[in-house]
């Protein structure tokens, strides 16, 4: 019994343990999850200052009469503005694998949970079923020595009695 208590136990300890780390791998989806949100927010808002300062440099160009100077700086701030949203795409993709990640990290941790917990369960099931077949076998002891004794008792009673009724005779 007390080697399946101990194996109980370690169950017990287990469990709790992948508990642990299902707690942990929801707390980092969370944190993917935050971070592709800002990632995805960055670039939303830097297309729509880049279109935004986009469109009023060319309304500037459009009001005067320029330098071809100028407008070679108007066609390289709007280039410099499309390679930071390339890198703006690939950080939300970045940020996407990573969840991803997480994701995957996560059903394992569901899924070691899982089993965990059925394997407590077997062995608290197991346990159980010891300790019944543990009291019936008690009990069934205890109706054997209750039936002894009282066979012991009745042989006594019918031996004692014999002997009153040859003392008599």
């Amino acid at each position: 019994m007390n080697v399946l208590m101990d194996l109980l136990r370690i169950k017990v300890f287990r469990e709790e343990k992948a508990e642990l780390a299902l707690a942990r791998a929801r707390q980092f989806l969370a944190q993917t999850d935050a971070k592709l949100d800002a990632a995805r927010r960055t670039l939303q808002d830097f297309l729509e200052e880049s279109d935004r300062k986009e469109r009023e440099l060319y309304a500037d160009l459009c009001t005067r009469l320029v330098l071809r100077r100028e407008i070679d700086d108007v066609t390289l701030d709007i280039q410099l503005m499309k390679e930071q949203t390339t890198r703006y795409e690939v950080e939300v993709e970045e940020a996407k694998e990573a969840r991803n990640s997480a994701a995957e990290l996560l059903e394992q941790a569901k899924q070691h949970h899982r089993d965990a917990v059925r394997m407590r369960e077997k062995f608290t099931e197991m346990l159980r079923i010891v300790q019944e077949e543990r009291d019936i076998d008690a009990m069934r002891l205890e109706d054997l020595e209750l039936e002894e004794a009282a066979s012991t008792r009745h042989a006594k009673q019918k031996a004692d009695a014999d002997q009153l009724l040859t003392e008599e005779l």
